[in-house]
């Protein structure tokens, strides 16, 4: 007599949920569910489903640091909110509800104004640099409350200068924390489960902030003494920043923005290795160097590079009283200023319509430009281009070859992380027209530039 196969039902992490034995005709069926511990049943509750099969590797140290700035914050804003309630009036029978109004609105108004700005100017950079608006906007929020702890202590006008300006940084906060969540989360997610991860990091936020506020009542009835309270803010304030930074140190971000490619660039320069995700992440910095800085192989001389229009390359005279020698030159796909004075260079690219206009394979190009820079400058930048070539030039082949290592090594290409601000293309000999837009995968699909002569 033959006996049935059991069947299992499995999640997607390959745990078994459930097993049936018989086929329900000659035996009948019976299913086993599989228990499940308590305390694993409980993360369950606050985990993606699936995890950790679901989510980046760098998801779990990432959640636990961030749980913990925001139990700390939790604790300090307490503290400020008492300091601004105070501010406000409240057990001050001689204030004013009115004044108190007034502050409010106003400090409301400017706040909400300074969103819709800091939205309209940073929102594009704020995915390509995520991790450091992610640790700038906690730097925001502590400023705020630092500046909540003065309004006690401070007449009326100075303290609707201190509320507004205490407004202000919690806006930019918001913007700043918001959008790089955002972009953090979409990165954790690996199987398409975007909102339910949101959905529980909010479960998550919720009981850490609970916990704190439980444990910020009893410290606000405890310490009352002004000088504590400043002390023990300083000290809140460390951890919160100290928690923060690593958690957006232990992401391991897969796209190139303008740090991550330097690095990445300049290390196949100097050696032909092609670093991976890991390598990269301990050697980038989330304050500084984030913006585009280069520098040459000896390190004398240091620059900065930026994408622009046709027109900031051709009229820009460099900073403050200008001085600077100029060299120019077009590409395929692009065109690039050099600017030198002394010891520091800047560059700016101007990105042409097409196919061939791809920022990734431009910016290797200006890492390389910059590395070779002590060389260059021996003979000036016109050695660039000796013998019809410029220093150091490596082909689109290599460059082909080169970016097939990284997308082995796996660095997503697809996405352009390296222009912060509206990508702008330069049309040449044609008026208006309405194209498709061509997607950035597109670009590096059909491959970079080829370098031209020198005009």
């Amino acid at each position: 007599m033959s006996v049935s196969k059991p069947y299992y039902d499995i999640d997607p992490a390959g745990e078994i949920l459930c097993t049936y034995t018989g086929d329900g005709q000659k035996e009948p069926l019976r299913a086993t569910k599989t228990s499940i511990p308590p305390l694993r049943a409980l993360l369950y509750a606050f985990l993606p489903a699936g995890y950790p099969h679901t989510v980046t590797p760098d998801y779990l140290p990432y959640q636990t640091y961030d749980s913990l700035q925001a139990f700390f914050s939790s604790i300090s804003s307490l503290l400020a909110s008492r300091a601004v309630l105070e501010g406000l009036g409240v057990g001050d029978s001689s204030f004013s509800p009115t004044g108190a109004l007034i502050l409010k609105i106003t400090g409301d108004t400017i706040s909400r104004i300074a969103t819709i700005l800091f939205a309209h100017r940073m929102g594009q950079a704020i995915e390509p640099e995520c991790k450091f608006y992610r640790f700038l906007a906690d730097i925001f929020n502590d400023s705020a409350q630092f500046l909540d702890l003065l309004t006690p202590a401070l007449p009326y006008l100075p303290k609707l200068g201190v509320i507004v300006s205490a407004g202000v940084l919690r806006s930019l906060c918001g913007v700043a924390a918001n959008a790089s969540k955002a972009s953090l989360s979409a990165h954790f997610a690996v199987t398409g489960n975007l909102a339910e991860l949101n959905a529980k990091e909010a479960s998550q936020e919720t009981v850490v902030t609970l916990v704190g506020m439980l444990v910020g009542s009893l410290v606000v009835r405890i310490v009352q003494d002004k000088q504590r309270v400043w002390s023990l803010m300083v000290l809140l304030a460390g951890i919160h920043l100290m928690m923060n930074y690593k958690a957006v140190r232990a992401v391991k971000m897969k796209t190139l923005n303008r740090q991550r490619a330097s690095i990445v660039f300049r290390e196949i320069l100097e050696s032909g290795k092609v670093l991976g995700l890991d390598e990269v992440s301990e050697r980038e910095s989330i304050l500084f160097d984030s913006m585009g800085n280069l520098s040459s192989k000896s390190g004398e001389y240091t620059g900065y590079c930026d994408f622009g229009n046709y027109g900031d390359l051709k009229s820009w005279t460099g900073p403050g009283r200008g001085g600077y020698h100029k060299y120019d030159f077009e590409t395929e796909g692009y065109f690039m200023g050099i600017w030198h004075k002394g010891g520091y260079f800047y560059m700016r690219i101007a990105l042409k319509e097409g196919g061939e206009a791809n920022p990734l394979s431009a910016w290797f190009d200006a890492v390389n430009h910059a590395y070779h820079f002590d060389t260059a400058l021996k003979d000036g930048l016109e050695s660039h281009y000796e013998n019809e070539m410029p220093l150091g030039y490596v082909s689109q082949e290599q460059k082909e070859v080169i970016f097939e290592a990284l997308r082995k090594k796996g660095w997503d290409l697809s996405c352009n992380a390296l222009e912060t601000r509206l990508p702008v293309r330069v049309r040449i000999g044609e008026g208006r027209k309405v194209t498709p837009l061509l997607s950035e995968k597109d670009g590096l699909r059909h491959g970079g530039h080829q370098e031209s002569k020198h005009d």
